[in-house]
């Protein structure tokens, strides 16, 4: 049953009510982006997204850090951060895919078989 706060609740958000999560994207025409956004937003959709380009670019550093015996603590903090945080997504990702699967198996036997067969 649909209530009146369902209806008037997409409305009205009370501050920090909202999405937490912030896409970055280049904006056409945005005083933000230095250059031109048309070329940013098809080098981040077509070739590299922002993280796939700062990971080559820390990848970079710690290969020069090494050769040259330089120590970078900063750098390599910041990999092992974002080293942790991709592995704790691999466990959410998969338990999600565990999920759905489940789902997918208690209402389409067949749609589940066929995803889930080993090759």
């Amino acid at each position: 049953m649909m209530t009146p706060f369902d209806v008037w609740a997409p409305m009205f958000r009370a501050p920090f009510s909202g999405d937490v999560t912030q896409e970055i994207v280049p904006r056409i025409l945005s005083p933000d982006i230095a250059g031109a956004p048309e070329i940013e937003a098809k080098i981040h959709t077509d070739v590299a997204s922002y993280g796939t380009q700062l990971g080559k670019v820390l990848d970079a550093l710690q290969i020069l850090a090494k050769a040259t015996k330089t120590d970078l603590p900063e750098i390599d903090k910041l990999v092992a951060d974002i080293n942790t945080i991709k592995d704790q997504s691999k466990e959410t990702l998969r338990a999600d895919a565990e999920r759905a699967l489940a789902r997918l198996r208690s209402v389409d036997e067949d749609g589940w078989r066929a995803l889930t067969r080993a090759d």
